[in-house]
């Protein structure tokens, strides 16, 4: 009787393992670009992220989000705040769809605002995992 139950323990603990396994193994895997592309917009400069998946799943509601955002002044980098968008968004909706091996533009949730300067960004790309990166940008 005990030895069923072990040897049925250890059955659902190899199939766990992997199933896990074969998750990590199909999960999408984002790379970030070293630069970003900027765009003139009514609301400021948009700033363009062209995302590749080098992972063998495909990544769903893939999403760029400001976590941060700085500019250079004679004191050193000063954070702000910029603006959202016009029209609010759901933050669980929305996104883009990247396929295995493949890439896509995706847009930051926030605008920069349109004055020359230096500013440093720090944006996470959301795709049920997060992948970050770190910009300076002139304008």
């Amino acid at each position: 009787m005990l030895t069923r139950s072990l040897l049925l323990l250890i059955a659902l603990l190899v199939a766990a393992g992997l199933w896990r396994l074969a998750r990590w193994h199909w999960r999408p895997r984002l790379v970030l670009p070293d630069s970003p592309e900027l765009l003139p917009d009514p609301e400021g400069i948009r700033v363009m992220l062209h995302v590749r998946n080098e992972g063998a799943g495909r990544s769903r509601r893939c999403r760029a989000v400001l976590v941060r955002c700085e500019k250079r002044e004679d004191v050193g980098w000063l954070r702000f705040e910029p603006p959202g968008r016009a029209e609010p968004t759901d933050p669980g909706a929305g996104g883009q769809g990247i396929e295995p091996g493949g890439s896509a533009p995706i847009e930051l949730d926030r605008a920069l605002p349109d004055e020359p300067g230096e500013y440093r960004l720090e944006v996470a790309v959301l795709n049920g995992e997060e992948k970050r990166a770190s910009y300076v940008i002139r304008m």
